[in-house]
């Protein structure tokens, strides 16, 4: 088993971008050089993919020292753009002070830097990366197996551990230790999603430090066939992963009983919550199909008609079954239009004869199958072009089907209940994307998003509720960037993420969060 522990770790990844291995740029050592002041720099040209921390370690130099000699080009408000002539300071031919100097440092230097001074999208790693040895030294893994690109830096600090393993539900830990668990396999092929997941994990390690949470992080790769050992739990206040359904109903087994296992990205664990506790962060499919029914319920207006399309002769899924159960509960009227594919040329005169004289048609789909999802919202299409007022309620499965054309979405005002969805027009995402990708050099994906928003979210529950923060779900909501979480009152072991996102494809071809 290969284990480390880690505090506020960020490092350099070679992350993969749009399903390819993403790949460090070579940076060419500039032959140009000026003098300013005096003093010699080279003139660097920046070109696509390096970033200020890339081309900081080719020169050997700090981004710091980037940034203020090129005060002109303002790279603490805005991010490095390509074609920028940046002037790097010319180390070499700097003198150097003699090695028998002696200097006195006053003691205010010697304090650590104040980070907050510092924008959060032009931090290096050597900023932010601070490692604790693990329980035996010789079990600490090399991270630049597991990260390509990785600087070794490491900076031993005191590790503080609780006087006791005595549990107290309102208890606030003055160091929060959180344990991740993930199937790395840093000897082989690394398991890109859970690299990406980390990475969000770690930045989010890193906000909290700096918002004055005081985190203990300890990473456990547990691919490649490593063992679950209760060590690994039982001093933790926040456990996230593993991601398996055998090894979380594994952890749960080993877990002492006054703590939870979040199982963190696969969403058809919802169902251990029954009698497992743990805590299931993706919200299940079957929660987004609810969601369309309450929503489309909201907003039925009189002379309104509610029309559920489902696929005749297919077996019923989750969500289709959600969608059925939810609308029957309602006691809403609602009338059906059932089908099966070789029917839809001779389906549209039901599309016509159901929909509302004098108000909107809202259409509840109730299938998972892309064709014949695809004939429904043309059908639909057909409405919209015969000037009926059409909305079309989903769920967001019709976000993954490409023979979808988009524009038929806008063209019935679609509504979407989504796990996940990410408002790039938002400050905070776009700094969370600014700081991914001046640390790791490449773009964050939908798992580093939601890695970020699952430890902060459980992170911080921890430091305002104590360590029983499990006992204390209920009603609670947090909002985060890609991901939301809710609560209700616990009626199982277990408890699961409620919360969804709505999504609205406009008539004039926008994409918002509501």
């Amino acid at each position: 088993m290969k284990r480390f522990a880690i505090f506020l770790l960020l490092s350099v990844l070679a992350l993969p971008v749009a399903a390819q291995d993403y790949e460090v740029p070579e940076i060419e050592i500039s032959k140009d050089k000026v003098l300013v002041d005096g003093k010699p720099f080279f003139a660097h040209v920046v070109t696509p993919k390096q970033t200020l921390f890339s081309i900081s370690k080719a020169y050997g130099v700090s981004v710091r020292d980037i940034i203020d000699a090129n005060r002109k080009l303002d790279l603490e408000n805005r991010a490095l753009k390509i074609g920028d002539v940046l002037l790097i300071p010319d180390v070499l031919s700097i003198p150097k002070e003699p090695a028998d100097v002696v200097q006195d440092v006053p003691e205010e230097a010697m304090a650590e830097p104040d980070m907050a001074a510092v924008p959060s999208h032009m931090k290096t790693a050597e900023d932010v990366a601070y490692m604790h040895e693990a329980a035996q030294a010789d079990t600490l893994i090399d991270q630049r197996a597991l990260f390509p690109g990785m600087p070794g830096y490491r900076h031993d600090t005191d590790p503080q551990h609780y006087a006791d393993s005595v549990f107290y539900m309102n208890q606030v830990p003055e160091r929060i230790s959180v344990a991740v668990l993930l199937p790395f396999d840093a000897s082989g092929k690394a398991d890109s999603n859970s690299r990406d997941f980390y990475a969000g994990v770690l930045l989010a390690a890193r906000d909290l430090g700096k918002a004055g949470t005081d985190i203990n992080l300890h990473t456990y790769d547990i691919g490649s066939g490593g063992d679950i050992k209760a060590s690994m739990l039982e001093d933790a206040d926040v456990i996230i992963g593993p991601i398996s359904r055998k090894d979380v109903v594994n952890a749960v087994s080993l877990c002492p009983s006054n703590k939870c296992i979040i199982s963190p990205l696969e969403p058809k664990n919802a169902a251990l919550a029954d009698s497992l506790q743990i805590v299931q962060a993706p919200s299940p499919s079957y929660e987004q199909g609810r969601d369309a029914v309450r929503w489309a319920l909201s907003e039925m207006a009189p002379g309104d008609s509610l029309i559920v399309v489902i696929e005749s002769g297919k077996p019923l899924t989750d969500n289709v079954s959600a969608i059925l159960s939810e609308l029957q509960a309602s006691g809403c009227r609602y009338s059906t239009i059932s089908y099966g594919m070789l029917e839809g040329t001779r389906i549209q005169s039901t599309f016509l004869n159901r929909a509302s004289n004098g108000g909107t048609t809202r259409f509840l789909l109730a299938s998972e199958n892309e064709s014949f999802v695809n004939d429904a919202i043309r059908n639909m299409n057909v409405l919209a072009f015969k000037k009926q007022d059409v909305v079309l309620y989903a769920t967001s499965r019709l976000r993954n089907f490409t023979t979808v054309e988009a524009e038929n979405l806008h063209n019935i005002k679609t509504h979407i209940s989504a796990t996940y969805h990410i408002d790039y027009s938002n400050p905070d995402v776009q700094a969370f994307v600014l700081s991914y990708r001046a640390l790791f050099g490449a773009e964050p994906n939908s798992f580093a998003f939601h890695g970020y928003d699952t430890m902060r979210c459980f992170t911080q529950m921890c430091a305002t509720r104590g360590r029983g923060w499990f006992y204390r779900l209920a009603d609670s909501a947090w909002r985060g960037l890609q991901t939301d979480f809710r609560f209700k009152d616990r009626e199982s072991a277990g408890q699961v993420n409620t919360a969804v996102r709505r999504v609205i494809y406009t008539p004039d071809y926008q994409v918002v969060l509501q």
